[in-house]
């Protein structure tokens, strides 16, 4: 093998590393009127309605059992007035696995197509 072919398996496997970290999972309990932080989501209860942000965008909105806003994939409870939130997410460093695979990859695919046999 080449040593473009090496960068292009080492890539690939950087890529599938990125789907076999494991997912960590944030929780926390929030009662009427608390404000409070997980990870990078904000999380609030209010009138009785959950809402989580995340970077100032509403993903998630619940009222008891009825969920109006759904853009993420986050489990909750309700109980006393309480809800309990957990939230599943891969690490940020896990992102940067993926994304290193892509650019090695295009880096060998562009090496071979237009630098290689010139």
């Amino acid at each position: 093998m080449e040593a473009e072919e090496y960068i292009i398996v080492f890539g690939l496997i950087l890529i599938v590393a990125f789907f076999l970290f494991p997912s960590e999972t944030i929780s926390g309990t929030f009662c009427e009127g608390d404000y409070g932080k997980l990870s990078n989501y904000d999380v609030s209860v209010q009138n009785g309605f959950l809402k989580v942000y995340l970077k100032g965008e509403e993903i998630f909105t619940a009222k008891g059992e009825r969920i109006f806003v759904r853009k993420a994939d986050i489990k909750y409870s309700i109980s006393d007035e309480c809800y309990e939130v957990s939230i599943r997410e891969k690490p940020e460093k896990a992102l940067y696995l993926f994304v290193v695979g892509i650019i090695l990859i295009g880096i060998a695919f562009y090496y071979i197509a237009f630098l290689r046999y010139r």
